[in-house]
């Protein structure tokens, strides 16, 4: 397991502070997610058990290209499809790639939409209030940029303390 490094942390501050804006699916949301898509991965159609931790909740459109944490900005996917194959190949290239029977492409392209779709627009578009959020987040995170550099002072300024590398 890796160690939490100051770097890994400032990423977590930015997901979670952009979270209270844009939260994350509750699970009565996921459970609507995965009956839609009939425990099945959206890309190769494999069955996925719920019990499992093989389910993957793979945005549609990543949250670094603007997409949101709404439910319907997902879809299932299975470890291997969102893990080994895919990486950051949006999802409509990969399923041409990945799926040569072009009938079921447009199938699972279909269902993917339809889902899409049914989004509620709970989630806020206007520019004010992201510039707004923007800064906040900005703003913590060059706080806990200063405080990393005045922990670090007292490590260097002190040889009595055994402070491990963060």
């Amino acid at each position: 397991m890796a160690k939490d490094t100051p770097s890994m942390a400032k990423n977590k501050i930015r997901r979670c502070l952009g979270a209270v804006l844009d939260p994350h699916p509750i699970s009565s949301e996921v459970k609507t997610l995965w009956m839609y898509f009939q425990s099945t991965c959206a890309y190769c159609g494999i069955h996925i058990d719920p019990e499992s931790r093989t389910g993957h909740l793979d945005h549609i459109i990543p949250s670094a290209l603007g997409g949101t944490n709404e439910i319907h900005n997902y879809l299932l996917a299975c470890s291997r499809c969102n893990g080994d194959e895919k990486r950051d190949e949006d999802w409509q290239s990969f399923l041409e790639r990945k799926i040569a029977d072009r009938a079921l492409v447009d199938a699972r392209r279909s269902h993917i939409l339809a889902w899409v779709g049914k989004a509620s627009g709970r989630v806020i578009r206007d520019p004010a209030v992201i510039a707004e959020a923007d800064a906040i987040i900005f703003q913590a995170l060059e706080e806990f940029d200063k405080a990393v550099k005045k922990l670090r002072a007292l490590r260097g300024g002190n040889s009595k303390l055994s402070i491990p590398d963060i």
